[in-house]
């Protein structure tokens, strides 16, 4: 018999089991092209002017290699791992590593190409629909449907260093056997629990909460949620929190519940569980970080999808536009003849002066002319409702950026404004968010400037009469019917514009921002949900795999108990209660994980007066996911009781 005939046999044997390996790579594989194809369709790239959505399909792709990576490996490692006696029977009758090492490769090979080839033409039947969606959702108009030769390449070449690399680890692994080790492999068993592994239970229960509470203080302060630092160390307690209460809570469970009538009227059912626990805690730990992840990456697209209308209604007014240093400069009641036009009745008009000075500070990318806009404390507090106080010589910098930071003018530092002529100096008091009189998107910055009030009117009594704009605020009695009127306008104030200057000072208004924030988030839910399922997929398989190849040793352990009387109905109890802490932990972990970043994330992005919204939704998401996981769940339950109790009344 020759090594190809060796290898076909086995590879008939385990069909079965290399099915689910096969089907999950060309999963991976398919996912993975549809974004690739999507990525370097050309057209596409050309019609979406907003870099933002090649960031995030250049991101998708990372991720999607990261985790074919993670993924790939395991799955193929597990399978090794599961034919330990296989190869041990090998050994014994005289074959070499290097023959072993052979077989390993042609049945990797099979499965690498026949994985890739499927996945592949998959991907290209299915990419058409992919990017018709994309396409409508981004709203791309003369953009077609097109399959680029860079797509395939990047997928086989991606993958193919994959495969290459799970099977370079499995000819070194190969390469270190021991008959004897192989043969004791599959019934391994975790050294018993210390004595202060009940104790490190409790401080793991400890720094999970910490790590919540810890979490709560810094998000709610700006100077902290914005510090790397501080969110490094909250992840990082976060994560060693959930791997000890993995790692260590059930012994400490079971120091709590010795003595006790429920730990003995259930003793078999909460040792075999511990035990799973301590054998299979990597990869719990790993499960409940990618049921976090999963959380996030589909909850905060799908809130913010949820809440474009509430975002798009944090605008000041329903229309705005700014006119300064002779851009948007209109007739004597040119601004009432347009707006009257609308559908939606006319509500007001709001006219708000302020200072447009040049100032000696770099800002950030958003400060495009170097300039702020400044207003008295009297202004301010009376159009936003806060109450700041502001002494002589002394400005406030409120940021209006989403970016968290202070944009390049940080408290205590020097800034000096001048119109060309007079020159101001003064002391920043304080830079931090807050609430602005004129959306962000109406002016080219990203702050506003608050000074006291005989600061101001010294200013503005010095200063050239270019260097004084006006807001304009204009509301109706529903936006949502003001999308002809908003183009009027824009029309009407480009036709004064002479010189293109009047492009800097955008009309901003609630029903653009509003479309424009559907379009956005509905590709991030489309993009974003695809992964997720990917995530979920691969979580289920992980544990599928896990359980495939401990399903030896859950057969020996039951017979054992099978030849003193257990019954049928016992072990499917066991295998239940087993299978159901297995499942629903990690989850349990990772909604709480993922309950916890999108919480930080919100405040990090100022999006505090959301949060129970976006909580809301995040919701509904973990529950979608609890459902989907219970479903997947019996599926599992009932193949590995109906496997285990087959194997047992077979052996019997």
């Amino acid at each position: 018999m020759t090594f190809r005939d060796v290898t076909i046999k086995n590879f008939k044997r385990n069909v079965r089991n290399f099915f689910s390996y096969f089907i999950c790579s060309a999963f991976a594989i398919t996912i993975f092209f549809l974004y690739a194809a999507l990525l370097f369709n050309n057209s596409i790239r050309e019609g979406a002017t907003e870099d933002v959505i090649q960031i995030v399909l250049m991101l998708s792709l990372a991720a999607l290699t990261l985790f074919s990576v993670f993924f790939i490996n395991y799955a193929h490692s597990s399978f090794i791992k599961s034919r330990s006696k296989e190869f041990a029977i090998f050994m014994s009758l005289g074959m070499h590593k290097n023959d072993l090492q052979k077989i390993i490769l042609l049945e990797n090979l099979i499965i690498s190409v026949s994985s890739l080839i499927a996945g592949i033409i998959t991907g290209a039947i299915f990419s058409r629909l992919f990017q018709n969606v994309a396409i409508d959702l981004l709203d791309l108009q003369g953009v077609s449907y097109s399959l680029s030769a860079a797509s395939f390449i990047v997928t086989a070449v991606v993958f193919t260093v994959i495969f290459a690399a799970s099977q370079m680890i499995s000819s070194v692994k190969v390469g270190k056997l021991d008959i004897a080790d192989l043969m004791k492999d599959s019934r391994k068993q975790d050294n018993q629990a210390k004595k202060s592994d009940t104790r490190l239970g409790l401080v793991g229960v400890g720094l999970v909460v910490a790590s919540i509470i810890f979490l709560v203080v810094i998000s709610n302060h700006e100077s902290l949620n914005t510090n790397p630092f501080m969110i490094i160390t909250y992840i990082l307690l976060s994560f060693i929190g959930i791997y000890m209460v993995i790692s260590h809570l059930g012994n400490t469970l079971i120091s709590f519940l010795k003595n006790k009538k429920f730990y003995y009227r259930h003793i078999l059912s909460i040792t075999e569980i511990n035990h799973k626990f301590n054998q299979n805690k990597r990869i719990m730990f790993i499960l409940s970080i990618l049921s976090g992840m999963t959380i996030f990456l589909v909850a905060s697209p799908f809130s913010l999808l949820q809440l474009s209308e509430s975002i798009a209604e944090r605008n000041k007014y329903d229309i705005e536009y700014i006119s300064v240093a002779g851009v948007h400069v209109l007739e004597s009641g040119q601004l009432e003849q347009v707006l009257k036009q609308s559908s939606e009745p006319l509500k007001s008009i709001q006219e708000t002066s302020f200072l447009n000075l040049k100032m000696n500070l770099e800002g950030d990318k958003y400060d495009v002319l170097k300039t702020k806009p400044i207003v008295s404390q009297d202004m301010y507090n009376s159009l936003t409702g806060e109450k700041v106080t502001v002494g002589a010589g002394e400005v406030l910098n409120i940021v209006t950026a989403w970016e968290p930071g202070t944009h390049g003018i940080g408290e205590g530092e020097a800034i000096q404004f001048t119109d060309g002529t007079q020159t101001f100096n003064y002391k920043v008091k304080s830079s931090y968010h807050g609430d602005w009189f004129a959306t962000a998107s109406s002016y080219p910055t990203s702050s506003g400037i608050v000074v006291s009030n005989e600061d101001y009117k010294n200013m503005e009594s010095k200063v050239s009469p270019n260097a004084i704009g006006t807001h304009y605020g204009i509301d109706f009695t529903a936006w949502k019917g003001t999308e002809g009127v908003v183009q009027k306008l824009k029309d009407t104030l480009n036709a004064t514009d002479k010189d293109g200057s009047g492009q800097m000072f955008a009309v901003a208004s609630k029903v653009d921002a509003y479309k424009e924030l559907k379009k956005n988030y509905s590709l991030f839910v489309f993009v974003t949900s695809l992964i997720g399922v990917l995530f979920f997929v691969a979580g289920g398989m992980v544990l599928y795999f896990k359980q495939y190849t401990e399903i030896g040793n859950a057969t020996v352990f039951f017979r054992k108990l099978y030849k003193i009387g257990i019954s049928d109905k016992e072990i499917r109890s066991v295998v239940s209660a087993e299978l159901l802490i297995t499942f629903f932990v990690p989850l349990l972990l990772g909604s709480i994980f993922g309950y916890c970043f999108i919480y930080l994330i919100t405040h990090v992005m100022s999006g505090s007066d959301i949060i129970g919204e976006f909580m809301k939704n995040t919701t509904i998401v973990v529950a979608i996911y609890f459902v989907f996981q219970l479903s997947f769940y019996f599926i599992t339950k009932r193949k590995y009781s109906q496997e285990v109790v087959r194997k047992l009344t077979r052996a019997a």
